[in-house]
Formats: structure tokens, C-alpha cells, sequence
């Protein structure tokens, strides 16, 4: 067996953080981020805060909109945008169901997504189907979405391109200058999911070009299920016109009755009534710690314990269904024992043994964030030797 230990320094203390924000380190492996995240304690000190001011309104003296807008502030440093473009919603498909409705169609109109993708991302964009709209999936080869395949995709009566910048099954990263580029030089509007990605890896949005990002808060950014983050461009703000109103989004609040429609100049004209302001404060708090330990450092860690893990795996009779080259892998792998029963089995068997995975169409799914570990990925492997 290689000696895992070398693919492992963390630039952070990494005993002390697991051991202060995430005490089920003791007991569990726990690798399966791509499904839930576990909450770190600091987080869960301030819901209890949070619901303590529900429990007593007197309490609550403008804490939960500072909450808000910390989190909105915390998000554009993490995406290098303005913060007054980033709404709060409740999750991505109520995001991306924005910008899908919000955009002005024609019949005939084409949105480009790779097959396989998230459910969420498609749903909104299926929708369209009733203005005769088309949904044009591009085929995958392999573990892998080919850029080439994408491009052939476009055509004249294409308007959007969604896809993940990591893709759940297995891991896939996009090359998002790339598809950015691509998408620009076709006049296309670009809307991507980070889901799988923000607040564990780089996600530079400038860079990238896109056009429209949003993210769900209860996997990599350790929040909670209930709040989810909206990017939408300067440009693209002007094409997409808000479709589900409330007090929220006009400058006037609910004390305006004339109700005039003067929409909040940034992204807050997409957010509707009163926004989930656990999740939020939820968000502001696990965006601190995200902030504390850095991007840089924080993919570091996490794609170190998955190069331990891969170590670990080459040596034993399993296959590998992510894509391992430099530009496409991620932090999250995933592998085949041969047949889904049998990773079924080995999944179940993880679990008994103290170590959380996940399994989904490709096979086992690892996902490790930066403050998993070599050990974790040590406890893997002997789980997945001792199912030979």
C-alpha cells in the first residue's frame, strides 16, 4: 500500500479545526460532501441564536439583516464579484427558474446542457418546452463532458448554455475559461452551477465570463438546506426581468402603498418576500470559516486527501470513473467496483465501518472538503481492501 501520508500538508491547523468545528471527526470518515456537508459548530451556536430571537422577538435588533448582508458580502469576496449582484434565494432551481422565466423566448429558441447533469439545473430550463423552447443535451464520453462536443451543440437559435463547473456524478470539472470564451464568441449567455464547487475550490467568475452563477448552501459551503446564492451579471441583469415579485425587490419595501414596481438596482430586485434568515445567518457563519482558512489552502487540503485516496485505489482491483486529467479532476472521485450491487454493498459496508461515502450513477462518489484528512482517506481505503 503507498504511504498516504505524503499526500497530505495542510498550511492550516488541521487537528485543532476538526476538533472545534466538526466533532464527528471522532467517530466518522466522513467523505461524502457532494451529498451534505456537516454543519460546523460555530454555525450551529448561531441557529440556535437565531431561533432563540424567534422564540423571543424582543431579542432581534436588526441582527438577522446584518446576517444577509455579510453573507452577500462573504459570497462576492468567494466569487470576486460585487456583492449587489448576488441575490439570496432558497435553493438552484428556484435560481436558475429566475433566470429561465425571466429571460424574453421565441419558439424555436435552444439551451445546451450536457446529459447527466443535475436535476435542478435542467427542470427549469425543461419548462421552457411551453413557449417551444428546446432542450439540447449534449452526449458525454465517458466520465467526461467534451468542450468540442458543446461547441457543436451551438447553434444560431441557441441562447443559453447551463452546466455545473463540477459535475455531482463524478467530479467533472469544466474548463470554464474555455466554455466562457466559447460562449462569448457565439453571443451566448452562460449559467453555471457551483454547487459542487464553491467553498471548497477557486471559483473566479470575472475570469470565467459567465454570465449567471448560483450555488445551493448545504453542501460545500456548510450552511444548510433553505438558502441558496444568485450571481447574476450587470448585462445580463438587463435581459432578465424579475418574474416573482414582492416587497423584497422594490426600493419602497412593504411601508410603500402605492406600490410602485422600482425594482432595487442590483440583484435584490430577484429576491420576493421575506428571505430565510436562519439560512442566512447560517450561510454568514460557515462563509467565515471558509474565509479563515482560504480558497487556495482549502483546495489544497481537499484535493490532497483525494490524490491519497486515488493513491490507495490504483493499487486495488477497481475502476475509475472520473476524469484524472489536470484541468478536469476535482475533489471529488469516483469509482466502480464492477457492478452497482457491489458498490451498493461496499457503500453499506463504509458506513458500518465509521466512513461516509456516496454512490451514484458512475459508481462510489468520494468528496472530501479541506478539513478532511489523510486518516480519512486511509479508513477508506482499508474499507475498500477488506470488501476484495
Amino acid at each position: 500500500m503507498p504511504e498516504l501520508s505524503r499526500f497530505a500538508t495542510p498550511s492550516f491547523e488541521i487537528d485543532a479545526l476538526r476538533a472545534a468545528e466538526f466533532p464527528l471527526t471522532a467517530r466518522w470518515a466522513y467523505l461524502d460532501h457532494a451529498t451534505v456537508s456537516p454543519m460546523p459548530a460555530r454555525t450551529a451556536a448561531v441557529i440556535a441564536e437565531r431561533v432563540a430571537a424567534l422564540q423571543d422577538p424582543s431579542q432581534e435588533t436588526g441582527q438577522r439583516e446584518a446576517f444577509a448582508r455579510e453573507g452577500r458580502e462573504r459570497l462576492g469576496r468567494l466569487m470576486r464579484v460585487p456583492a449587489g449582484q448576488i441575490a439570496l434565494l432558497t435553493n438552484l432551481a428556484e435560481a436558475m427558474a429566475i433566470v429561465a422565466n425571466g429571460l424574453t423566448w421565441r419558439s424555436g429558441d435552444e439551451v445546451v446542457i450536457p446529459e447527466q447533469e443535475f436535476s435542478s439545473l435542467v427542470y427549469p430550463w425543461l419548462n421552457l418546452g411551453r413557449l417551444g423552447v428546446r432542450v439540447v443535451f449534449v452526449p458525454k464520453d465517458g466520465p467526461t463532458t467534451d468542450l468540442d462536443r458543446i461547441a457543436a451543440a451551438i447553434t444560431p437559435r441557441t441562447r443559453v448554455v447551463a452546466v455545473s463547473h463540477v459535475e455531482f456524478q463524478n467530479g467533472f470539472r469544466h474548463d470554464m475559461a474555455a466554455l466562457g470564451a466559447l460562449c462569448r464568441d457565439r453571443h451566448v449567455l452562460l449559467a453555471v452551477d457551483v454547487t459542487q464547487s464553491l467553498g471548497v475550490l477557486p471559483v473566479d467568475v470575472p475570469a470565467w465570463g459567465a454570465d449567471v452563477v448560483a450555488a445551493h448552501g448545504y453542501k460545500w459551503l456548510m450552511a444548510m438546506h433553505g438558502i441558496a446564492a444568485l450571481f447574476i451579471s450587470a448585462a445580463a441583469m438587463e435581459r432578465v426581468q424579475p418574474t416573482v415579485p414582492g416587497r423584497s425587490s422594490v426600493t419602497g419595501g412593504f411601508e410603500a402603498l402605492d406600490f410602485a414596481l422600482d425594482w432595487h438596482p442590483d440583484a435584490r430586485r430577484y429576491q420576493s418576500g421575506g428571505p430565510n434568515w436562519i439560512g442566512a445567518a447560517a450561510l454568514a457563519s460557515s462563509l467565515r470559516l471558509i474565509e479563515e482558512v482560504g480558497t487556495a489552502a482549502g483546495a489544497d487540503q481537499a484535493t490532497a486527501v483525494a490524490d491519497a485516496v486515488l493513491a490507495g485505489l490504483h493499487a486495488l482491483p477497481v475502476e475509475i470513473t472520473s476524469d484524472l486529467r489536470p484541468t478536469h479532476r476535482s475533489q471529488i472521485v469516483s469509482f466502480t467496483t464492477g457492478s452497482p450491487e457491489r458498490d451498493k454493498t461496499l457503500v453499506s459496508r463504509a458506513r458500518e465501518g465509521g466512513v461516509s461515502l456516496g454512490r451514484r450513477g458512475m459508481g462510489v462518489r468520494i468528496a472530501s472538503h479541506f478539513w478532511n484528512s489523510v486518516a480519512d482517506a486511509e479508513r477508506l481505503i482499508d474499507v475498500v481492501r477488506a470488501a476484495e
